[in-house]
């Protein structure tokens, strides 16, 4: 796994996913949809992975890399 994310898009990403994880961890009552709930949560994760591994696999099948560093 190439890198291909900036330590800007990484640092977002980071932020995107602690906000929707914990979002779905201690939502309470506020989501009424456990579907939703779980959905939102792999999303939080997917991006938390991303953070520590600085690889995007939605940018890698679409051939983008933020990561300007390594060309």
């Amino acid at each position: 796994m190439k890198k291909n994310l900036h330590p800007l898009d990484r640092a977002i990403r980071g932020v995107v996913g602690i906000v929707f994880t914990g979002f779905a961890v201690f939502n309470g009552d506020y989501l009424q949809e456990p579907i939703l709930e779980v959905l939102i949560g792999i999303f939080g994760a997917l991006n938390l992975i991303s953070l520590l591994f600085g690889w995007c696999p939605v940018y890698h099948f679409a051939g983008i890399s933020t990561d300007k560093s390594k060309k």
